[in-house]
């Protein structure tokens, strides 16, 4: 009769979401997450083919916390605003977690920048001054926040600035109100 798998596929996945999540992605390796769930390094390596599917994976349940929690929140009755805000919150909340996404190239820059792109363009459509913009209009409006937007995020995440809550709403706003 076969072992029956202890340590199944999203075990694994959900241990190195949180390895990511507390350590950034220097602790994103196979005998790390083998230490944190207390286990070799063979059970990762029958479930993955290698570290780069773990990663792709890994990059599937980040787009989702991102989509379903990050951009979810309604900070204001200003979509725009909110997608800008709950970025910049996250960076703030989940610093280590934030630069290991955003600031790095592990999960791929390119993927990376779409899922905010991708959220300020649903943003976009449900604000009456910025649905009839065109594409092209959209992603200009957006990369002109966004220099804004990210600078901030990086800036708050790394320590470099304090977090004032009134000041960055207003400057994100100002920023908005300009391109829009």
């Amino acid at each position: 009769m076969a072992r029956k798998k202890t340590i199944l596929k999203s075990h694994i996945l959900d241990t190195a979401y949180e390895v990511v999540k507390t350590e950034g992605f220097e602790g994103f390796t196979a005998r790390n997450i083998a230490k944190t769930m207390n286990c070799s390094t063979q059970p990762i390596y029958l479930e993955f083919k290698n570290m780069d599917d773990l990663k792709n994976e890994l990059f599937a349940k980040v787009k989702d916390y991102l989509v379903e929690t990050v951009f979810q929140k309604k900070r204001t009755d200003d979509a725009v605003l909110n997608t800008c805000l709950n970025y910049i919150h996250f960076a703030k909340e989940e610093p280590v977690f934030f630069r290991a996404l955003f600031l790095g190239d592990e999960l791929g820059a390119d993927r990376m920048y779409a899922l905010p792109f991708e959220a300020m363009l649903a943003a976009f459509e449900q604000e009456a001054k910025t649905k009839g913009l065109s594409k092209a209009e959209k992603k200009q409006a957006f990369e002109k926040i966004w220099i804004v937007v990210y600078g901030t995020a990086a800036l708050v995440s790394q320590g470099l600035i304090k977090f004032d809550e009134k000041a960055v709403t207003a400057n994100v706003k100002e920023t908005i109100a300009k391109v829009s």
